[in-house]
C-alpha cells in the first residue's frame, strides 16, 4: 500500500488551491482537479510503499511525531512546473526540514526494503530520474527524500505538458505565507493525488 504522509493545510488554503486548479482546468484537459472526489490539497512529507501489516505502527509512528512537533509555518516561492504538474513552491525552512528527515528516518524501516514496481532498476520509469534519485530510491523507496526534498502543493498536473509554464506564468498565488497545523496520512493514487485521507493529527 502506498501512504503519503503529509502537511493537511486549512480549509482557507485548501479552497484557494481548488479554485485555482478549477481555473485552469476549465480550458485545459487534465489527469486530477482539485476538490473532485479522491483529490485533496497536500504537501507530501514522504510517500514510499509499505507492506500492509505495518499500517497501524505507521500511523502510531506519525501520531507519535506529531505530538511533539510545532506547527510549520510555509512561507511561498510562487507557482512552478514540472512534468506537465503546476505547483505552489515553499521555502525549505530548517523546522519543515528536519520533520522531514524525521519523519523519512522513522518511516523508512516500515518499508522492510520495499520499492514500488515502477521505479524498479530496469523499468523504463526508473530510467526517468537523476543518479541522486536512484540512490534515494534505494535507500528510502522514495526519489525526492532529504537533500532533494521541495516542499510544494500540487494543484493540477496537464495532460499537455508542454503548456504548464506558459500557463503557470500568468497565473499567481496570493498567499505569502500561512501556517500549517495538521498532518495526515493519505492513501495515495495515480499523478501523486491523495485519494483518501486515513487519519489526521494535530502538531502543537
Amino acid at each position: 500500500m502506498r501512504f503519503n504522509t503529509a502537511f493537511k493545510p486549512s480549509e482557507e488554503i485548501a479552497k484557494k488551491a481548488i479554485l485555482l486548479s478549477r481555473e485552469i482546468a476549465k480550458n485545459n484537459e487534465a489527469f486530477f482537479v482539485l476538490g473532485e472526489i479522491n483529490f485533496h490539497p497536500h504537501v507530501t512529507i514522504y510517500s514510499p510503499e509499505y507492506p500492509e501489516l505495518n499500517r497501524n505502527k505507521i500511523l502510531a509512528t506519525v501520531e507519535e511525531i506529531a505530538s511533539k512537533t510545532k506547527k510549520a509555518k510555509f512561507i511561498s516561492k510562487g507557482l512552478g512546473t514540472i512534468k506537465g504538474f503546476i505547483g505552489v513552491y515553499f521555502e525549505l525552512t530548517p523546522e519543515i526540514k528536519q520533520l522531514h528527515e524525521e519523519i523519512v528516518n522513522k518511516l523508512n524501516p516500515l518499508r522492510g526494503g520495499h520499492i514500488r514496481d515502477k521505479w524498479q532498476q530496469g523499468s523504463d520509469y526508473h530510467m526517468e530520474f537523476s543518479q541522486e534519485q536512484k540512490e534515494n530510491i534505494e535507500k528510502y523507496g522514495y526519489p525526492d527524500a532529504m537533500g532533494l526534498y521541495k516542499p510544494h502543493l500540487s494543484i493540477i498536473r496537464l495532460k499537455k505538458e508542454f503548456l504548464a509554464e506558459t500557463i503557470a506564468s500568468k497565473l499567481d498565488w496570493e498567499i505569502p505565507q500561512f501556517v500549517v497545523n495538521k498532518l495526515a496520512v493519505y492513501k495515495m493514487g495515480e499523478h501523486g493525488t491523495c485519494k483518501e485521507l486515513v487519519k489526521e493529527f494535530n502538531l502543537k
